[in-house]
């Protein structure tokens, strides 16, 4: 016998059976026109979809075409302002009219009595009990079955009975585990409840004291700056009366010596030191400036000498190290050359016709080419290069070592450098006309006849 299984759903909210409710009398009477649509509405051929495509790209294009023209009937040129009179001197104020009081108190005053408005005062009703919920009924968790026992059928009561007793134990079992492990779960929950609520009760309280601490920490800190603050100020009090005290005691100590001294100088005057000063020192002053005047342009004409022959040496210094470096640059320029040189790599000067010389090279070069192979070979880049100079000279170049020609090219690879030069070739000799040979044979062929 299979023994039903617990369900992982098993008993789930239902709602209670209502009864259907029926619907409204209405009086049999003339229908209204307005219940039928009209034929438009009734008609797919008269729907906008079916005739017309989607709708949606008609009212992007009508929202895009709206959109243009709002934009050019709001862009409008910008007005000209009208510029403001200028004023004339020749215009002159009008007059003003002359102010006459008028008496408003009867339109101030309110003519008519107030309209008396009646106050009702009103009260909302309370608001309705809460229904109560609907009582539960756990889900069915199997199929019911039903016997029924016929006339004439054997039937033994305490062995057909053992299913039904089974099914119903079972299920008594089911519901009873359910509804504890339920309670287990509820009393689980509201555990965890109860220490959630104290784990934030003791954080809260935590942070309450931790604040509090910050606070007090705060107080002690802004009395210990108040503190220092104040004394501070006392401080700088202090010190600026002990500095006013001792500058009135040197004011004080100063002026009796100065008032007696003034007294003196006022009653009993010296007439020699009033000659000296008027008369004496004056002329002494004026010499004195005329002194360090010459001196001052003694001085500065030592200072021109000076600085003359040390821009003289300077330059003088100057041009020796520009020559010095223009020395090592052409050294280190030969010998770079004469390295070039030795490696297969010539470079010839040559005048183009107006005194300018022109650069030919670097031509590669090899001791197994014969002397003629470079030459044609200096040739055909005169004429890539300098055309011009190349049609001056037609037959060629010949390559010439400290003014004579080069026999061979291993001669080359020992020249220095600046010696290696060129020129044009020499036009070949005109060759002799020579005789036909077929006239001499007919000549002689004649003497034999005869």
């Amino acid at each position: 016998m299979a023994t039903p299984s617990a369900s992982p759903a098993a008993y789930s909210f239902s709602s209670a059976p209502k009864a259907v409710t029926a619907r409204k009398y209405r009086e049999p009477g003339e229908v209204s026109a307005g219940l039928y649509r009209s034929v438009k509405e009734t008609c797919i051929t008269w729907d906008k979809r079916v005739h017309r495509g989607n709708t949606y790209s008609m009212y992007t294009q009508n929202a895009i075409k709206e959109a243009i023209e709002s934009a050019q009937q709001t862009i409008k040129p910008p007005r000209k302002r009208p510029k403001p009179k200028e004023k004339s001197i020749f215009d002159m104020p009008l007059p003003e009219h002359e102010r006459v009081a008028v008496d408003l108190t009867k339109h101030l005053v309110a003519q008519e009595a107030p309209l008396k408005v009646e106050e009702v005062e009103l009260q909302t009703d309370e608001f309705l009990d809460e229904p109560p919920p609907a009582p539960y009924q756990p889900q069915r968790t199997g199929i019911d079955a039903s016997t029924q026992v016929e006339d004439g059928e054997l039937f033994d009561f305490d062995r057909e009975v053992e299913p039904i007793l089974d099914v119903l134990v079972m299920k008594t079992l089911e519901q009873s585990i359910m509804e504890v492990e339920e309670e287990h779960e509820l009393s689980t929950m509201h555990n965890f409840k109860d220490e959630w609520y104290e784990r934030q009760r003791k954080m809260m309280a935590a942070w309450h004291e931790q604040v509090e601490e910050e606070w007090v920490r705060w107080r002690e800190k802004e009395a210990a700056l108040a503190q220092q603050r104040a004394q501070k100020q006392r401080e700088a009090e202090v010190l600026l009366k002990i500095q006013a005290v001792h500058a009135a005691k040197a004011h004080l100590a100063s002026i009796v010596p100065n008032a007696a001294e003034d007294l003196r100088e006022l009653a009993f005057p010296d007439d020699r030191g009033l000659s000296i000063q008027r008369h004496f020192l004056p002329s002494l002053f004026q010499k004195v400036q005329q002194e360090v005047a010459s001196l001052s342009r003694a001085r500065q004409q030592i200072d021109i000498i000076a600085a003359e022959g040390l821009s003289r040496q300077q330059q003088a210094w100057q041009e020796g190290l520009e020559a010095q470096r223009a020395k090592s640059a052409e050294v280190q320029k030969l010998r770079l050359e004469e390295m070039q040189i030795r490696r297969g790599k010539i470079r010839i000067l040559i005048d183009d016709g107006t005194g300018n010389p022109v650069p030919v090279g670097p031509i590669q070069l090899s001791s197994a080419d014969a002397i003629e192979q470079l030459q044609d070979r200096v040739f055909t880049w005169l004429k890539e290069n300098e055309p011009r100079i190349a049609e001056g000279w037609p037959h060629g170049v010949v390559l010439r070592l400290g003014g004579e020609p080069v026999q061979r090219t291993s001669q080359l690879f020992e020249a220095k450098p600046g010696q290696i030069s060129m020129g044009p070739q020499d036009p070949p000799p005109p060759e002799e006309p020579e005789e036909p040979e077929e006239v001499e044979e007919e000549a002689g062929a004649q003497e034999a006849v005869q």
